[in-house]
């Protein structure tokens, strides 16, 4: 069979996105409703596969900026819309085009790879490992009671203009210094909206006692009457700078009126939402889950651009079958601390041994080195060497995305 490999130009965007729904099962016509400037975005970045002048399989990658522990930022890959055409399956189409994905982040530089991943168990033989967890949140409103008084400020409701005044600038700030944040485009903001299904979409704004801008909400409500109401209210975005407006937000949302169940998906696991209630247990909680997944592409670009929680000083040798000539197969010294690191390649003997799917899922913090160890996925080589690196890599708080794509 020859396929072959290239970016699509804009006459090839309803092929791409004809192939693109049916990978996923979903309607074409949705789909190119839903974000159409996303899709035609950065279209030197997509990488299709061609059967003949037929399209078989759609991937790209988007330009992200990622946040690491320490406020440091990098460029990033943001993967997506991999998708084959089941008549093209088992080929190798995929992996082809994951090939060519991680060469264009790399050429560009970019030290990681990331994505969500719609099956668990496809991309950690690319490198993948899941590096941010989240979880779902329920609530029954009526058994809601908050531990503290009510916060000063207060919140706003506006339209869409209002909020696009303000929410790019408070999002930034906040996303700067949290770790595992990422960057939203100019296009990312201009396609951000609630699903129709979960109902009529609000937009609120949290002004503090100053008066500035410092959190947003954008929700949905779906209105239910058995016979009384019974409203589902669907939290969308929710990002504040600091604890005070989290709190004021949250308490907001819990407080509307005709409202039964609030439903918060895609949390940080960390959340301080059940702390902020004077009973965590009316919080129902579905298991946590995998969010984001990353690659480290360059192991030394990646972690010296981050800082460590004590200092402390590690040497891993890093198992890369999928890139064995690229810039994350081999054995590295990371010498760090809460100032800074220095990472350079070594000859000496390792103190672990990982593969770079298992590095990808420690790198940021989410995932202690002890624990994918007790999984057979790290060999010690030195004795406290694991808990050198637990400490080493912790991060407050643990990273979070905030951000789909």
């Amino acid at each position: 069979m020859d396929i072959t490999l290239r970016a699509i130009d804009e006459a090839e965007i309803p092929a791409w996105v004809r192939t693109s729904a049916a990978g996923f099962g979903e309607s074409a016509e949705e789909l190119a409703k839903l974000a159409p400037r996303w899709i035609a975005d950065e279209l030197e970045r997509t990488r299709a596969a061609f059967d003949g002048d037929e399209l078989v399989g759609t991937s790209r990658n988007h330009s992200f900026e990622l946040t690491l522990p320490g406020s440091t930022i990098i460029p990033a890959a943001g993967v997506s819309a991999v998708a084959v055409l089941p008549t093209h399956r088992r080929r190798g189409i995929l992996r082809a085009m994951m090939s060519a994905l991680l060469d264009d982040a790399s050429d560009r530089g970019e030290p990681v790879a990331m994505l969500t991943a719609s099956e668990g168990g496809i991309y950690g033989r690319f490198g993948f490992g899941v590096s941010t967890l989240a979880l779902d949140v329920t609530l029954d409103v009526r058994d809601v009671e908050f531990a503290r008084p009510r916060p000063d400020g207060r919140i706003r409701l506006v339209d869409l203009d209002e909020l696009m005044k303000h929410a790019p600038e408070v999002y930034d700030r906040m996303r700067r210094h949290h770790p595992g944040a990422l960057s939203r485009s100019e296009v990312w903001w201009a396609e951000m909206h609630p699903p129709q299904e979960t109902g009529t979409r609000f937009d609120v704004l949290y002004e503090g006692r100053a008066g500035d801008v410092d959190g947003f909400a954008t929700y949905a409500i779906k209105d239910q009457w058995n016979p009384g109401p019974t409203h589902v209210l669907t939290v969308r975005d929710i990002v504040a700078t600091s604890a005070h407006a989290e709190y004021a937000l949250w308490r907001y949302l819990c407080e509307i009126d005709l409202v039964r169940t609030l439903k918060a998906p895609s949390l940080p696991v960390d959340t301080p939402l059940p702390w902020l209630l004077a009973s965590p247990r009316v919080m129902f909680e579905q298991p946590t889950y995998d969010f984001v997944w990353t690659r480290v592409i360059d192991v030394v670009a990646a972690l010296r651009a981050r800082t460590y929680a004590t200092t402390g000083r590690v040497i891993i040798a890093v198992h890369d079958p999928v890139r064995p000539t690229g810039a994350a197969n081999g054995t590295y010294l990371i010498d760090g601390g809460p100032d800074g690191a220095t990472v350079t390649a070594t000859e000496n003997a390792p103190d672990l041994t990982c593969d770079v799917a298992t590095l990808s899922t420690t790198w940021l913090g989410a995932v202690r080195w002890s624990t994918v160890a007790a999984a057979g996925r790290v060999e010690e080589h030195r004795v406290g060497a694991l808990a050198i690196a637990d400490a080493m890599f912790a991060s407050t708080p643990l990273p979070f995305p905030f951000t789909g794509f």
